[in-house]
């Protein structure tokens, strides 16, 4: 089961970089949020045996942290709460006073590479 979450995660990622370089940025952001979801949701799976039923990914990159007994990192949290924020308001175009811009989306992509880093490593 949790490999195919991996492999839905995988494939979100691989989204939210092409939608990034064509310009679609709150696409960008919301696979990105969608990305870690799936690849943390598939971690706890694998780890615990059930999926959690939240969309945060800092309340999952959380879960994670305590069931390995690991320290949560400062800048992964931190990333984490950002996009868990992604969730609503890339989806809904008057859930955000500005619109989504380049630089967004960079920071989007950012904080899903520090977290999909950051699960690789304390996980393999």
């Amino acid at each position: 089961m949790a490999e195919r979450w991996y492999r839905r995660g995988e494939r979100y990622k691989a989204l939210a970089h092409e939608f990034h370089q064509r310009g679609l940025h709150p696409e960008a952001c919301f696979f990105a949020q969608q990305a870690a979801e799936f690849l943390l949701k598939g971690r706890l799976i694998e780890t615990t045996g059930s999926r959690p039923y939240t969309h945060s990914v800092y309340h999952l990159v959380k879960m994670l942290s305590e069931v390995l007994g690991t320290e949560l990192e400062e800048d992964v949290a931190r990333c984490a709460k950002y996009l868990t924020e992604q969730y609503i308001v890339s989806r809904y175009p008057d859930a955000r006073m500005l619109d989504y811009d380049r630089e967004d989306a960079e920071q989007c992509i950012k904080c899903l590479e520090k977290i999909w880093t950051s699960v690789e490593k304390n996980t393999t």
